[in-house]
């Protein structure tokens, strides 16, 4: 059974590369502490695979706030780990912009079936 990350980005804002790799480090980062810190059983064991499998990332898109939002809240809903990110507001971005979301890490067939009708970024 293989296991993934997916990073989804916010394609509307108009970030820049670099503003987009450092987001999606933030969620990578943010997910991976997170599930570290799991007291639940089933997150746990997900994370280990994960590690083990060698951290498997795939990057998506969302054209939008209220998309992103709505993909946070159906991994939730499924029993996946969510983690969103919001700008601090240094660079580019407003502080508080909603830019990019971490699901799992996980089984794949459970995170596609959250994520698997959106493009790769």
């Amino acid at each position: 059974m293989a296991h993934k990350l997916v990073l989804v980005v916010r394609t509307d804002l108009g970030m820049g590369r670099g503003k987009i790799a450092a987001q999606v480090a933030h969620a990578a980062v943010t997910a991976v502490l997170a599930a570290q810190g799991a007291q639940d059983a089933q997150r746990g064991s997900d994370f280990r695979a994960w590690l083990l499998e060698g951290q498997p990332k795939v990057v998506l898109r969302a054209g939008s706030a209220a998309e992103l939002s709505q993909i946070a809240d159906a991994a939730r809903a499924a029993g996946l780990a969510a983690e969103i990110i919001r700008d601090a507001g240094r660079t580019q971005l407003a502080p508080g912009t909603l830019t990019c979301c971490a699901v799992g890490p996980a089984e794949n067939s459970r995170v596609d079936a959250v994520t698997g009708g959106l493009a790769l970024l």
